[in-house]
């Protein structure tokens, strides 16, 4: 499992890849805590799982988190490169409204900069 970062447009992108389970979930939330503590909110976040092999619900509860600490404060998430098993994980959880689904980052990048 492996996690990368950058920023475009003052939108922060990670970019996961590996299988996203316990234990190894602790470098993912590691890596978005350091990231987010250094930012100003409201912060707008993508994550991209076009390197994802798979996630379990350990994965999910990390975004989850990630989700319940930055929406108090205007913070929105964006997926996208969603494979079909990480899709029906989201759908399956009820969770497909709370994140923003898009194609591309170029996509993405562009719903958060309206």
């Amino acid at each position: 499992m492996a996690i990368t970062v950058s920023e475009r447009e003052g939108i922060v992108i990670f970019r996961l890849s590996g299988r996203i389970i316990a234990p190894g979930i602790t470098e993912v939330s590691e890596t978005v805590s350091e990231t987010l503590a250094v930012r100003a909110s409201p912060v707008k976040l993508v994550f991209d799982f076009k390197g994802v092999t798979a996630m379990d619900s350990s994965g999910l509860g990390a975004l989850m988190k990630v989700y319940a600490d930055i929406r108090p404060h205007g913070g929105e998430i964006a997926v996208i490169n969603v494979n079909k098993q990480v899709k029906n994980l989201i759908v399956m959880a009820r969770l497909i409204t709370v994140f923003k689904n898009f194609e591309s980052e170029d996509d993405a990048v562009a719903a958060f900069m309206q």
